[in-house]
């Protein structure tokens, strides 16, 4: 195969977590700083770490920002979460054909855990690196490394896949391959811009990818 190595991020990859981060985004600024913000400023954050992203929305108060949208998000997480079309099936038959799998994720691990249970995708994966794991975050390549070597992994014959600039970024930085998913709610166009290795539009097509023969 390709790609023996891996690496997902979760929100907007694995799991369709956008309508629980705009309503948790949106139950913050409505309490903290109401009429200020859009969906719009919120996605284009998407992917960096939370308490990054609110110290630039509110700065000063970001750790209290933080807070509330924790309570809401925790609430709120398994009415919203599902995983992306195929998700499930896909990855059972990655781990089935032995390619080792590994979670790189900005989440905090309590939500990430919550979010792979929920979804029935925790048995198949080997390692999980949030943001509670390294000092440094996705674009920084420190948490790909971290997971690479958990798993051993040879960074040539790895792939990282995600879902925004900051994966790719970290990916490549760290050596791997990285994969683009279509299913992102950013644009074709703002996806290419990426330069990602492949730009995928299934689960399917992403498990093809994987395990290709070499060349």
């Amino acid at each position: 195969m390709r790609y023996p190595y891996v690496l997902f991020d979760l929100d907007g990859t694995l799991l369709d977590t956008n309508e629980l981060i705009f309503r948790s985004f949106e139950h913050v600024f409505q309490i903290h700083c109401p009429n200020t913000y859009t969906r719009e400023d919120v996605l284009a954050k998407f992917g960096r770490p939370l308490a990054e992203q609110m110290e630039e929305f509110v700065p000063g108060k970001g750790a209290e920002l933080v807070k509330t949208y924790r309570e809401y998000n925790f609430q709120q997480h398994d009415a919203l979460v599902r995983s992306f079309p195929d998700v499930e099936e896909e990855i059972r038959k990655l781990y089935e054909a032995g390619v080792r799998l590994g979670v790189v994720t900005s989440k905090i691990r309590k939500t990430t855990l919550m979010g792979l249970e929920l979804c029935r995708l925790l048995p198949y994966f080997e390692t999980i690196v949030t943001a509670d794991d390294t000092a440094k975050h996705k674009p920084h390549p420190e948490p790909v490394r971290k997971a690479m070597e958990a798993l051993g992994a040879d960074p040539a014959r790895t792939l990282m896949v995600g879902d925004s600039p900051y994966d790719i970024q970290a990916g490549q930085a760290a050596g791997t391959a990285a994969a683009i998913v279509k299913w992102s709610l950013r644009s074709e166009e703002e996806l290419r811009s990426y330069q990602a290795d492949y730009l995928v539009t299934s689960m399917k097509e992403l498990r093809s990818v994987i395990l290709a023969k070499n060349e």
